[in-house]
């Protein structure tokens, strides 16, 4: 009489831990992929961001250049100052992120500062005071607390919380700016 043997189906000891070795890389690689991977709220501000600076940037250049009020030209100097900082700040997170950002504005932003291109004198400083001052940084105010709250990446999280409170005593400057320009 002939003796079988079969082989058992219950897998080894050793291939048990491959396939465990196996599923385990391939989730730290999906993890790591999903961690790294920038959510579209996030994409979105960063866009939004490095869009709102280069507008307060162009249009404080203009005015740099066209105001021969003493009080804008210094809120435009400070503008160009902070936000081109804030901006190199910004491109180097989206880089780091794979976000391609803009250092331009957008095109909404550039009929805008066209129109404040075609002012001058006191109308261009009320113009520039209500539009970039106020108004900007009243958007982008709204733009980072939403973000300081809502992103979904911890870094970017991060830096819309640090760059708010400049943004908050930009805003003021051009509340005061704009007061002062009004009466």
């Amino acid at each position: 009489m002939r003796l079988t043997t079969t082989r058992s189906r219950t897998p080894s000891l050793k291939s048990v831990a491959i396939g465990a070795a196996v599923a385990l890389l391939s989730g730290l690689a999906v993890n790591s992929f999903a961690a790294s991977a920038t959510g579209a709220y996030d994409k979105t501000f960063l866009a939004k961001a490095a869009d709102a600076g280069s507008t307060e940037i162009a249009a404080s250049k203009v005015a740099q250049g066209k105001s021969t009020n003493a009080e804008v030209k210094k809120f435009a100097d400070s503008m160009v100052t902070d936000h081109t900082k804030v901006a190199d700040e910004l491109r180097q997170l989206a880089s780091s992120k794979q976000v391609k950002v803009s250092d331009e504005p957008g095109a909404k932003h550039k009929v805008e500062l066209a129109k404040l291109d075609g002012l001058s004198g006191k109308q261009f400083d009320q113009e520039y005071a209500a539009k970039i001052g106020v108004e900007a940084h009243k958007e982008a105010v709204k733009l980072f607390t939403d973000a300081s709250q809502k992103a979904t990446d911890p870094e970017i999280k991060a830096f819309a919380a640090k760059t708010l409170p400049a943004l908050q005593h930009h805003l003021e400057m051009a509340n005061a700016l704009h007061s002062s320009l009004t009466k």
